[in-house]
């Protein structure tokens, strides 16, 4: 399945949201999503050694690359390779067609998944590490990817205070020179 550089997060979301079955059976990888805004859109993974600077959760499962316009969150290859792995745990599933309904939405997500979700920099007003989370902040005071959890854990929340303040000040950095 060849996934457009551009899809809708409205469609993400609800893919999200039909995988909510998948998740009630404790598969081992969760991944809720909530993005109402247009700015934010699906791109192929990031390399992070090529970018100026990312941080990766404590758990492991997710990233933070930022690059020289955007702000990319997306699985690492060890959360890509845990969603894989949970197919396995449909097994447990006791009724054959919410089984077979959890091996289809996994089996769907799993291009989506092997993307990632940026943001552009321009669109972004303030970035600091306060109250235990990483905040990148649009204009509006929204939180970008405050929703998002992995593994039922805030991954914001899910950074290293050290990692996440180097990472604000890595983004304040990069804004400065767009306007410039």
């Amino acid at each position: 399945m060849r996934l457009p550089h551009r899809l809708s997060l409205s469609a993400l979301a609800a893919l999200a949201l039909i995988a909510s079955p998948v998740r009630a059976q404790d598969t081992g990888v969760n991944f809720n999503v909530r993005l109402p805004d247009s700015v934010a859109h699906i791109v192929p993974r990031a390399n992070p050694a090529s970018g100026a600077y990312a941080i990766t959760s404590k758990d492991g499962s997710g990233a933070l690359v930022l690059l020289d316009t955007t702000i990319v969150m997306q699985f690492t290859d060890r959360g890509l390779d845990r969603m894989k792995n949970a197919g396995a745990a449909t097994d447990s599933i006791k009724g054959t067609n919410e089984r077979m309904i959890a091996r289809m939405v996994l089996g769907a997500l799993q291009p989506v998944f092997d993307h990632g979700i940026a943001y552009h920099l321009r669109d972004l007003s303030t970035a600091q590490y306060a109250d235990g989370r990483l905040q990148l902040k649009r204009r509006n005071g929204e939180e970008v990817f405050r929703d998002v959890k992995l593994n039922n854990t805030p991954l914001m929340a899910n950074f290293s205070e050290q990692d996440a303040t180097i990472f604000a000040r890595k983004v304040s950095e990069a804004r400065a020179k767009l306007r410039t």
